[in-house]
């Protein structure tokens, strides 16, 4: 399911929202009234997730993909892993976890697209280099009604960032969403290997094949 990015602000808007929280001089009325702000924003944020109309590839109009063969993988970004607010059942990643989280991002995506052929890895911008610039969320998941996943499934979107390594300009912006199995996760148990692993692979299949149409 492909968008145009030109069409969407409303969706780039709220996506955005748990980037907007700034430092500032601190008294007890702006606490009070920033502790408010960021509870609101915490719950734009999960109705931002929970929404299935995120799980899709939004395009700039008028990007040729076609000249695309190599990617540029900077780290996975982890910073918006807990949303400002809201106390979310999967625990704080601590440096061990980031390290974990980002590995197998990076060797995901590189075995699914650069191992199977068609794609090589740029260390480098390029006329031919897509940087790709991924950052991973969680939230607690409200769905619909009749939708497979139960009220308070812990879901993962992964927002992937495609930019022109020359330019830098946003050509497209790729989301999914990876709701966890709450049989695995009850009394705020860590996420195991498996269930990091499964995501990511199955993240990769789907960027892969997104990307091989937009390069058609």
């Amino acid at each position: 399911m492909q968008r145009r990015l030109s069409g969407g602000p409303q969706w780039l808007g709220l996506l955005a929202i748990s980037l907007l929280v700034a430092g500032c001089a601190s008294t007890p009325e702006s606490d009070e009234r920033e502790r408010a702000e960021s509870a609101r924003e915490a719950d734009a944020l999960v109705a931002t997730l929970d929404d299935p109309a995120l799980d899709g590839v939004f395009v700039v109009p008028g990007v040729d993909f076609s000249g695309y063969n190599s990617l540029r993988v900077p780290a996975l970004n982890l910073d918006q892993w807990r949303p400002a607010g809201r106390e979310l059942p999967l625990k704080d990643l601590n440096s061990n976890d980031r390290q974990f989280f980002r590995q197998t991002y990076t060797e995901t995506l590189v075995h699914t697209l650069v191992m199977r052929g068609d794609y090589a890895l740029a260390i480098d911008p390029g006329p031919s280099v897509l940087e790709v610039q991924g950052q991973l969320r969680q939230a607690i998941q409200a769905p619909e009604e009749g939708a497979n996943a139960p009220r308070g499934t812990i879901v993962m979107l992964l927002t992937l960032d495609l930019y022109d390594s020359v330019s830098g300009d946003l050509v497209a912006t790729m989301t999914s969403r990876q709701p966890i199995d709450r049989s695995l996760n009850e009394r705020n148990s860590p996420l195991t290997a498996m269930q990091v692993q499964r995501a990511f692979l199955e993240w990769m299949a789907w960027f892969r094949e997104e990307l091989d149409a937009l390069r058609q």
